[in-house]
């Protein structure tokens, strides 16, 4: 069973975290999700953000973390809540007993009671959510992108009928640099989502809604988290035509 692997000089794990050094990267938090089923009256037990504490602070003692940066969207709601607001405060002054905590801004981000940032540069590995590309001043420094927002997943169907769904990490290495200047994409991974209750993206059947990744998400590598470890699927295209003789 793999629970980490290396990816250039980084590891991807099975605990939906990025490893590179001494920093934990991790994306999408969403805390507040269950906020919101609150506000619309539906008796929904505000559980979520206990969990991704636990799952946090998982990973700040099995990897020996001393920073831990947050990818964007660490809160959920675009109204500010203020259930929302507390549970994100209570969030944060939990980890910042364990580690030092980067917070860089997601889509999900407005009026966000906290300092963020837009991007974060770690030596040729440039931090940011991908909701939207940056300024090219900032860009065209980079060898690689790390990047969240899109949730990413594969819903696979066996050859009974039965659904499965999976988070992923998708992997892109740009081997001829020849479209350099078109979308600047020398290459990235994108990070699951780390709250397990914000919904995937099921790339077999959906496009990206990242703009960022749309014109080579088909090339990707696919890396799925699964009760048996981490699972190389391959390239995305390939599954997508796999999975056309199962349906």
């Amino acid at each position: 069973m793999m629970n980490k692997i290396k990816i250039r000089d980084f590891y991807i794990t099975i605990d939906r975290c990025l490893i590179y050094k001494k920093y934990g990267i991790i994306s999408d938090t969403h805390i507040g999700f269950d906020v919101l089923f609150g506000e619309g009256g539906a008796n929904f037990p505000n559980l979520q953000k206990d969990e991704v504490v636990k799952n946090a602070l998982n990973i700040i003692e099995k990897y020996r973390i001393d920073r831990l940066v947050i990818n964007g969207d660490i809160k959920h709601n675009f109204m500010p809540y203020k259930r929302e607001i507390e549970f994100l405060k209570e969030f944060i002054s939990i980890l910042n007993d364990y580690v030092d905590l980067i917070l860089i801004r997601g889509n999900h981000d407005s009026s966000l009671p906290l300092d963020v940032v837009d991007y974060l540069k770690l030596g040729k590995y440039l931090i940011f959510h991908g909701d939207r590309m940056l300024d090219d001043d900032v860009i065209n420094k980079s060898d690689f992108f790390i990047l969240g927002h899109e949730h990413p997943s594969v819903k696979l169907r066996d050859e009974v009928g039965a659904v499965v769904k999976f988070p992923v990490y998708l992997i892109y290495e740009n081997k001829d640099l020849k479209d350099l200047k078109d979308n600047n994409l020398k290459g990235y991974v994108v990070l699951p989502a780390f709250n397990p209750l914000s919904p995937g993206n099921d790339l077999i059947n959906n496009s990206p809604s990242s703009k960022i990744i749309r014109k080579n998400y088909l090339d990707v590598e696919v890396v799925a988290i699964t009760e048996i470890g981490l699972l190389n699927f391959g390239k995305l295209k390939e599954i997508r035509e796999f999975s056309k003789f199962l349906l």
